[in-house]
């Protein structure tokens, strides 16, 4: 009875030991996957370290280079010579200084035609005299223009990113101009779409055309610069054919004295002046106060004159101040001389 005990037991032990077998595998193999899966994370882990590391690594060498050539930089900025400052010098008066230094050749002979009858203006009891503030710009130019004791004609850049509301003050004058930018011989600084020497004649129509929609009630143009352009005389014929399209007169600033505007005037009937002075050459009250008394001199002998001079905060102190010089000319707009020729 023993005996079959024992063996009983023995038997139970050995199927207990046979069942609990498949049970550990498992668990090994669960064991297995889950340190394969650590690994591999870890692994990950580490990998991506590496690379930010490096990534990093690479970030502060350009940072370093970097550094390194803005120091470079700054170093030769700091070595480079200041330039001596220079009074600035306005754009047609400097256009005018280095047209008169060109030589031009003289012109080949033509046949002499007799000279159309030029109509003298139909004067008052004074000569007249046009005063033109080039270069009118902004809100401050027209305010100090509006608040001269006498006429002024300005004359508005044609509108672009710098100066975009010029038509927009031009309507607050009866009378008025355009400064048009043209070619200079040397000026390193042209406005937008200046007229070049090689400008087609359809572009020269397409920029005053342009202009005159902008300023609908101009009645005249004067250059902006325009050495090269105004001694150019196919140039001027292109330009004069326009505006006798367009109805509308030339002021002739004379920055270049090989002007070709009087010759080209010949070819189309178009009105047109040319200035007799600038006024503020040297921007001193004195100085100003003298070019006035010379216009008007000129004025007093021509039956009148015209006086250029720019929106510089002298120039408008000087004219305010110029009332007694001018007592013996009427000042007049550009379109009251010509209405007084006609």
């Amino acid at each position: 009875m023993k005996r079959k005990t024992k063996t009983t037991r023995s038997k139970k032990k050995k199927s207990k030991k046979t069942q609990t077998s498949p049970l550990l595998k498992s668990i090994i193999f669960v064991l297995v996957l889950v340190i394969i899966g650590l690994g591999a994370f870890l692994g990950k882990l580490v990998y991506e370290k590496n690379q930010a590391q490096k990534e990093l690594v690479k970030t502060k060498n350009t940072l370093t280079e970097l550094k390194k050539k803005v120091t470079k930089l700054e170093k030769e900025l700091k070595e480079k010579p200041k330039p001596t400052p220079t009074k600035p010098t306005h754009s047609e008066i400097a256009d005018y200084k280095e047209a008169s230094k060109v030589i031009m050749p003289p012109p080949p002979p033509k046949e002499e035609k007799p000279k159309p009858k030029v109509t003298k203006p139909i004067l008052t009891n004074k000569p007249k005299l046009v005063i033109i503030i080039d270069d009118v710009s902004f809100s401050s130019h027209v305010r100090a223009i509006k608040s001269m004791p006498f006429k002024i004609t300005p004359s508005f850049f044609p509108p672009n990113k710098m100066h975009p509301n010029t038509p927009i003050y031009a309507k607050e004058f009866k009378d008025y101009m355009v400064h048009v930018p043209m070619e200079a011989i040397s000026w390193n600084k042209p406005e937008l779409h200046t007229l070049k020497t090689t400008s087609t004649y359809l572009e020269i129509y397409e920029t005053i055309s342009k202009i005159k929609k902008e300023f609908p009630k101009v009645k005249f143009i004067n250059n902006h610069t325009g050495s090269k352009f105004t001694s150019d005389l196919a140039s001027m014929k292109k330009l004069f054919r326009v505006l006798e399209i367009e109805n509308m007169g030339f002021v002739d600033s004379r920055t270049t004295p090989n002007s070709k505007a009087k010759e080209a005037q010949k070819s189309y009937n178009i009105p047109m002046y040319s200035r007799n002075i600038f006024i503020d050459n040297e921007e001193n009250i004195s100085y100003i106060h003298n070019q006035l008394r010379k216009a008007v001199r000129i004025a007093q002998k021509r039956g009148f004159a015209i006086a250029i001079g720019h929106p510089h905060k002298i120039t408008f102190q000087a004219l305010r101040s110029a009332k007694n010089i001018l007592k013996n000319v009427e000042v007049v707009t550009i379109d009251e001389l010509y209405k007084s020729k006609n």
